[in-house]
């Protein structure tokens, strides 16, 4: 295993090699990291939480310690985060360093160029994309091209509260859909509100329920929706009920502004959310009793979403080189364990899985039991609105009961075949 921690490792070859290479480096990619010069460059992400923010920052002053010519800024991107960066693209000041989202405007970001293609940088560095999940990595790559590199990842899995489901008479987390439901209703205090699940209606708290009953929101080509199929409806049905009879409820209807709030708030027995909610809930919540079960199967499997995130370089950097030896520190073996040691997130490497951090926190086991049985999260361009917006204002009718689940499915399906129809 040859991996850098953020600089170019020796070769072999001799000095010359190593030079031409350098300077085939430089000067294809427009670097000025080749002098002693100190530069500046940015790093824009999204926030889970202000955990999150912190995190990132003891990760970034480690590469200050071992970069001391690169200096960086870390701008956390508090909310509308793929809209800001549309915005900044067209100013021409987008950060150098950004998170890719694979669900997100990733997609269109590669097709417009907003995002370089990392290629020479890894084939100059030797930098090995065999060691990533293929699944995550290909989320980012594009035509021969790789756009960023996965950096972590997490499925959704399933919290519960340990105390609300002793006082319940639970002795363990539920496995099935039948044991989900029943279990979701003995939680339930509605004069307490507190509520078997809480979850916003956002398609990735219910897609998972479509993949379980053997069903889907797109076609493996991501050419057709297949929402109306039978299979997703069982499954969306399924979602939509647990609301309708009062088993689950959203987060705002108990002062939360997300499930994992909610769920630290001892307002749900369960919540379903990914390994970002544990950091969350130890330093906000630290007297919440929880435990992580993978999630309950449906007819045909147990299958989660699972969100990998890249990082990436924007065309508007004027240091790209810098940025390349940034994104080669925070996803390097080295690097990528003092992320995953801290918590946050699960590892894009395989061979993490094994790290003793994972040892030392049993509660993680959940999350990594489920990581196996889990898809990746993601929408061809032009879906970010439409996911948002349409997905979400469609489910919430459903739940509400102002629509029936087939019609909210048929009616999202159609607006989605639109839009595919528009970009064909």
């Amino acid at each position: 295993m040859n991996q850098t921690t953020g600089r170019h490792p020796v070769r072999r070859g001799g000095a010359l090699l190593m030079g031409s290479v350098l300077l085939a480096v430089l000067a294809a990619c427009g670097s000025s990291t080749a002098s002693s010069k100190t530069v500046t460059i940015t790093l824009s992400g999204w926030t889970s939480s202000p955990v999150e923010a912190q995190l990132m920052q003891k990760e970034l002053a480690g590469f200050t310690k071992s970069h001391p010519s690169i200096h960086v800024k870390y701008r956390p991107i508090a909310g509308n985060y793929e809209a800001v960066l549309k915005t900044r693209f067209v100013a021409g000041d987008a950060p150098d360093v950004i998170y890719v989202n694979n669900g997100g405007e990733s997609s269109t970001f590669m097709k417009n160029g907003d995002i370089i293609s990392l290629n020479p940088y890894i084939k100059a560095s030797g930098f090995q994309l065999s060691q990533f999940y293929p699944s995550a990595l290909a989320l980012f790559q594009s035509g021969g091209k790789t756009y960023a590199i996965p950096k972590d990842q997490s499925p959704l899995a399933l919290f519960y509260n340990k105390t609300l489901f002793r006082q319940a008479g639970i002795s363990a987390p539920p496995t099935t859909w039948t044991q989900f439901q029943h279990d979701a209703q003995l939680l339930t205090r509605t004069a307490k509100h507190q509520y078997g699940l809480i979850n916003s209606v956002q398609e990735p708290r219910w897609a998972e329920f479509l993949y379980q009953a053997g069903g889907g929101v797109m076609n493996s080509g991501q050419t057709r929706f297949t929402l109306t199929s039978a299979a997703s409806l069982r499954g969306y049905q399924f979602f939509v009920n647990l609301y309708r009879k009062g088993y689950a409820a959203v987060p705002t209807s108990v002062g939360a502004t997300w499930g994992g709030q909610a769920f630290g708030m001892g307002h749900a027995g369960m919540v379903l959310s990914g390994n970002w909610l544990v950091p969350f809930l130890n330093q906000t919540y630290p007297h919440t009793s929880y435990g992580i079960a993978p999630l309950p199967a449906g007819p045909k499997n147990n299958v989660s979403l699972t969100f990998p995130v890249g990082y990436g370089i924007t065309k508007d950097s004027p240091h790209p080189q810098a940025a390349w030896t940034l994104i080669q520190y925070l996803t390097s073996v080295s690097g990528m364990t003092k992320w995953m040691n801290l918590g946050l997130a699960l590892p894009t490497r395989p061979a993490l899985l094994s790290l003793p951090y994972y040892h030392a926190h049993p509660v993680l086991q959940g999350l990594l039991q489920q990581l196996p049985h889990s898809l990746a999260w993601t929408f061809p361009p032009g879906f970010v609105e439409y996911s948002s917006t349409t997905m979400t204002d469609q489910t919430t009718l459903a739940i509400e009961g102002r629509e029936s689940a087939a019609q909210a499915l048929a009616n999202m399906q159609k607006a989605g075949q639109a839009i595919l129809q528009s970009n064909s």
